[in-house]
């Protein structure tokens, strides 16, 4: 039994391991001298801890500038690690996850228990009064709408929240759209592990409300930014730096202009690269969210054709990538893109109607960026500032990048 002396009565987290240095259990704590006590008490009424303090073998622990990192870091861990017993417990309804829901146009975050591939964002699973704690805090510096009504309802006046300085109150047009955006996408980061980027997007909003002369206002982001960095005042470099919602505008301009049925969160970009026919080789590659998947990156040999066909290699790659093994091994997109024209679309189109996928799909062509669906002659033209064309073509070229970088490295083999 370890000295609960040794710890300090400080915020972090704690890993239990097994004999063989194995972590079977990572648990945050706001007191870690407090929060290890109470596991070692005489009559321990649950199964699930007394089985625990049976198979471990020693305890660690780290110590976080605050509690919210603490709830940040043990997330990180248990992603990373797997714990035995956090793997055992995440189904238990003392695990919700928190949703932010950037699926409707002014979210709110509130507790779920289970998760759902509905576009929103889910962090977590937490212990519930982890959870409780995070929307508490989350609550006191950012002021998102808590009523339940989805989507928001308009009012004429607004709830008691508003009064209470709860809430902004979308609900009667006091803040814009564009300023719930940033105070969402700055608790994302939030969420995320991510405080630069949550300080970052608070501050656009105070220098905004400083030139519109709302010095009020300016005052209340400056010392709600203030009230962060002190929770940041020392940054460990386990937080993760991600940038999922950043892209939301664009997913939504995509899932209007393609007359898509949701946003497509996921899409996988296809090219082909050859040197006059030898050596070709296809690429696939996945954006999640708008940001680069590497993990899911795939690179293919083409078999079946000779000379320079691009369009013949597209229809093999993605007859390979929707029949095949992978299939069953990746989630299917909700959008794929095709570097190249209306061959290649339609070329592609055959390839995923053998295979029995039925997936929007669009070709982007270079030079003057046309986007070519499957039957349908005239090509979409979007203007240069669209959000949703930026986006296609980071996904062709990265497509195109990967694609080049491949074949050179089969190509080199011979020289």
């Amino acid at each position: 039994m370890p000295r609960h002396k040794a710890f300090p009565p400080l915020p972090g987290v704690y890993l239990f391991k097994d004999a063989n240095g194995q972590a079977i259990y990572v648990g945050k704590a706001k007191s870690l001298k407090n929060r290890l006590a109470s596991y070692f008490q005489k009559n321990i009424e649950s199964p699930k801890t007394r089985s625990l303090i049976d198979h471990y073998k020693t305890v660690e622990y780290i110590v976080t500038p605050s509690e919210l990192e603490a709830l940040l870091l043990e997330q990180k861990l248990i992603k990373k690690f797997k714990p035995k017993y956090n793997v055992q417990w995440r189904d238990d309804k003392r695990y919700p996850y928190l949703k932010l829901s950037i699926n409707e146009d002014w979210p709110k975050l509130f507790l779920v228990r289970e998760r759902e591939n509905d576009g929103a964002l889910y962090f977590g699973p937490y212990e519930a009064g982890s959870v409780r704690e995070t929307i508490k805090l989350i609550g006191k510096l950012f002021l998102l709408r808590k009523c339940k009504a989805s989507p928001l309802k308009k009012r004429k006046q607004p709830c008691l929240n508003f009064y209470m300085k709860r809430c902004l109150g979308p609900c009667t047009g006091t803040v814009s759209s564009e300023e719930y955006k940033n105070i969402v996408l700055a608790v994302a980061a939030l969420l995320d592990g991510n405080l630069d980027e949550t300080i970052s997007n608070l501050e656009k909003e105070m220098q905004k409300a400083a030139k519109n002369e709302d010095f009020e206002k300016a005052a209340y982001i400056r010392n709600k930014i203030n009230k962060i960095k002190k929770i940041h005042r020392t940054k460990p470099s386990w937080m993760p730096h991600i940038k999922a919602i950043k892209y939301e505008p664009a997913l939504k301009e995509l899932k209007k202009v393609l007359r898509l049925n949701k946003k497509p969160y996921r899409i996988e970009g296809f090219d082909v690269s050859n040197t006059q026919g030898a050596e070709i080789v296809a690429s696939m590659v996945v954006f999640v969210r708008g940001e680069l998947h590497k993990e899911d990156y795939r690179k293919f040999i083409i078999k079946t054709v000779t000379g320079p066909n691009d369009v013949a290699s597209i229809y093999e790659v993605v007859y390979r990538r929707y029949a095949g093994t992978l299939k069953e091994k990746l989630p299917l997109p909700d959008l794929i893109l095709i570097d190249g024209g209306k061959g290649q679309v339609e070329s592609a189109y055959k390839a995923m109607k053998k295979a029995g996928a039925e997936i929007p799909l669009i070709s982007l062509a270079k030079k003057e960026e046309l986007i070519y669906s499957p039957g349908i002659e005239k090509p979409l033209k979007l203007p240069e500032v669209s959000e949703a064309l930026k986006l296609l073509q980071r996904i062709r070229d990265e497509s195109h990048r990967f694609a080049i970088n491949f074949h050179r490295k089969r190509r080199g083999r011979f020289f």
